[in-house]
C-alpha cells in the first residue's frame, strides 16, 4: 500500500524546485516549503496517517511566528478570534498550538496547497487585527471581517483602486467571493460626515466603474451613523448596494446571492 509520501511524491514532481520532503525525528513526513513566515521561517508542512485517515499540521510554525512579532493567538481576545474564524471557514483548526486540517488521499496535493494559503492568510489577518486595536478603529470594520470571513470571501485591505481618470482611491476592503461566479467587488465603510462620503463616493465610483465595469461597488455605514434619504439618494444609484444602519445581515445575503455583472 502506499504511504503518504508517495502520494505526495507527484505533487512535489509538478511543483519544481524550491519543495523538500524530510522527515521529523519521529519519522512523521515533512515538507519544506518555499513559501516564508514574516518572520523569514520556512513554512513546514507535516502530515500523518491515524485511524485510516490523514492529518495536516504546521507544526506550530504560524502560532511561533506571530509569537515572535508579539502577536499571541493562544490567549482569547481579537487575534484568537480573527484567526479561528479565519480558520473555520476553511476547515481547519486551532489544536493546542498548531493548525491541524484533514486530508484525502485522492486530494492530498490540493489539501497541502489549501493549507499553506490558509497560513498565509492566517498571518496577514492578525496583523491587521492587531493594527486595527492599536489605531483604535471603530468597531464596524471587525464587524465587517467577520462576516466577510464567514462567508469564505478572500479580501484585503486599504487597497487603492485606479479610476478612469487616473486618479487612485483608497477602499477599505477589496474582496473576491463565489456566488454562481466569482464576484469582486471594493467596499468603502462610513462611519460619520456620511452625507459627505456620499457626495465623494459617488464621484470615485462612477470613475472606477467606467475603467473596471464589472467591479461591483458597496457603501456600508455604520451602525451608529447618522444616515439621511439625502445621503442615501446622493451614493445608491453609484454602487450595487447599500447597507445602511441597522442592515449589516444585508452584506451576508448579498455576499451569499450576488451575480456577476454582464
Amino acid at each position: 500500500m502506499a504511504t503518504a509520501s508517495d502520494l505526495v511524491a507527484p505533487f512535489l514532481d509538478a511543483l519544481g524546485q524550491g519543495f523538500v520532503l524530510a522527515a521529523a525525528p519521529d519519522g512523521t513526513p515533512v515538507l519544506s516549503t518555499p513559501c516564508r513566515f514574516f518572520t523569514g521561517d520556512p513554512v513546514e508542512i507535516a502530515w500523518w496517517e491515524e485511524a485510516g485517515a490523514l492529518h495536516l499540521s504546521d507544526r506550530g510554525g504560524l502560532v511561533q511566528s506571530l509569537l515572535l512579532k508579539g502577536l499571541d493567538v493562544l490567549e482569547p481576545g481579537p487575534n484568537r478570534e480573527r484567526l479561528q474564524g479565519l480558520l473555520q471557514t476553511q476547515g481547519l483548526r486551532l489544536h493546542g498550538g498548531a493548525i491541524v486540517a484533514s486530508a484525502t488521499r485522492e486530494r492530498l496535493g490540493s489539501d497541502i496547497e489549501g493549507l499553506m494559503q490558509a497560513l498565509m492568510d492566517g498571518q496577514v489577518a492578525v496583523r491587521e487585527s492587531a493594527a486595527a486595536q492599536v489605531a483604535g478603529e471603530p468597531v464596524i470594520y471587525n464587524a465587517v471581517r467577520r462576516t466577510l470571513d464567514a462567508s469564505g470571501a478572500r479580501y484585503r485591505e486599504g487597497m487603492r483602486i485606479t479610476g478612469h481618470l487616473g486618479r487612485r482611491y483608497t477602499v477599505d476592503f477589496e474582496l473576491a467571493f463565489r456566488t454562481e461566479d466569482i464576484i469582486r467587488a471594493i467596499m468603502v465603510v462610513a462611519t460619520d460626515r456620511t452625507l459627505e462620503m456620499a457626495e465623494r463616493w459617488n464621484f470615485r465610483f462612477h470613475d472606477i466603474r467606467r475603467a473596471r465595469p464589472a467591479l461591483h461597488r458597496l457603501f456600508l455605514v455604520a451602525e451608529d451613523a447618522t444616515w439621511s434619504d439625502d445621503a442615501h439618494r446622493t451614493i445608491v444609484e453609484a454602487c450595487e448596494q447599500v447597507i445602511a444602519p441597522g442592515e449589516q445581515d444585508a452584506l451576508s445575503e448579498y455576499l451569499r446571492t450576488a451575480r456577476r455583472i454582464a
